[in-house]
């Protein structure tokens, strides 16, 4: 089944969220210096996220890093994670495990996080868990190999296993799809692919021009349809709800409220998907106006449900609708 040939009764508003705390930046080490102020904040905004879901009735799904499953972890014959074969990377001259403390939850918080599971699992609204690879490793990238994907995908099926979870989901790291038969062979069903967006194309300076017009103007992001390719099912993000350091701190929070209304709406018109992804450390960015902004949005979402215009879907309850069509 083609994208073309779904057709969804209603629109339908999805979130999914990135958890991944230092492994997002592990092959960044001068950027997680300059950012882990706000992963350390990130259980705090998990929390306070999962109060709002919870306010609103709102199923998310949660790309969780597949490493935070573990309560420890040790070096053998002093190399970490042996078991996961190594890709080598022309912009990475270290081991990709090097800035891994492998050591513990108690003496490296923001390296694992099973107390994270569980308090989305809590939740008194029903939330997926899904998988964001186990080391975030860049799937896309040229210089991944097969085996290290293999590998990262099976360590992952099995801690999740270890807590009685299925994973249906997955979130490539940074977006960066690839090896998308590999994904579904390891029983995933569906993806978020990254948004269409109208300067995707352009040279990268002339793209991050565009952007901040984009941002600044509150133009109305992309919604799609779930696309079913090598067995799986994309379902392309819409809108990334941005942190607010730096630049961004220049785009008034408004324009992000205003944004994501318009996409909203859009769905509604054309009956698709928009698709609100974010990770946890963009709220802690400014957790004042980011989580306010954040209610703007399930308020709006919640008002066009109330009246049945709008469907609030996880990421495989989107599957589990389409098969039914």
């Amino acid at each position: 089944m083609r994208n073309c040939e779904v057709t969804l009764p209603k629109g339908i508003f999805v979130l999914s969220l990135d958890v991944e705390l230092c492994w997002g930046t592990i092959d960044k080490p001068d950027k997680l210096k300059n950012t882990i102020k706000y992963y350390t904040q990130s259980r705090d905004c998990i929390e306070k996220i999962l109060k709002l879901v919870e306010k609103y009735n709102i199923s998310a799904t949660w790309a969780v890093v597949g490493h935070l499953f573990l309560k420890e972890c040790n070096s053998i014959n002093g190399q970490k994670h042996s078991d996961i074969p190594r890709s080598t990377y022309p912009w990475y001259s270290k081991d990709w495990f090097e800035e891994s403390p492998c050591t513990n939850e108690e003496d490296a918080p923001l390296w694992y996080g099973q107390d994270i599971i569980k308090m989305i699992t809590n939740c008194k609204v029903r939330q997926e868990i899904a998988c964001h690879s186990f080391a975030h490793i860049p799937y896309g990238d040229e210089n991944t190999k097969r085996e290290t994907v293999q590998a990262d995908l099976s360590n992952c099926i099995q801690e999740a296993e270890k807590e009685g979870l299925k994973l249906r989901s997955f979130v490539f790291p940074r977006n960066n799809v690839g090896y998308i038969d590999e994904v579904k062979n390891y029983g995933f069903e569906a993806y978020r692919g990254a948004e269409p967006t109208w300067y995707r194309g352009f040279p990268n300076k002339r793209r991050k021009v565009c952007h901040i017009i984009d941002q600044l103007l509150a133009m109305s992001p992309p919604v799609g349809l779930p696309e079913y390719e090598q067995g799986i099912y994309n379902i392309p993000g819409s809108m990334l709800y941005r942190s607010m350091n730096g630049f961004r701190s220049l785009i008034p929070l408004k324009s992000k409220i205003h944004k994501a209304r318009r996409g909203i709406r859009r769905a509604i018109r054309d009956k698709k998907i928009f698709h609100l992804w974010f990770h946890p450390f963009n709220i802690a960015t400014n957790q004042e106006k980011l989580l306010y902004g954040l209610e703007e949005m399930f308020k709006e979402v919640c008002a066009k449900r109330e009246n049945g215009e709008l469907e609030i879907k996880s990421m495989d309850e989107i599957v589990d609708l389409i098969k039914y069509i």
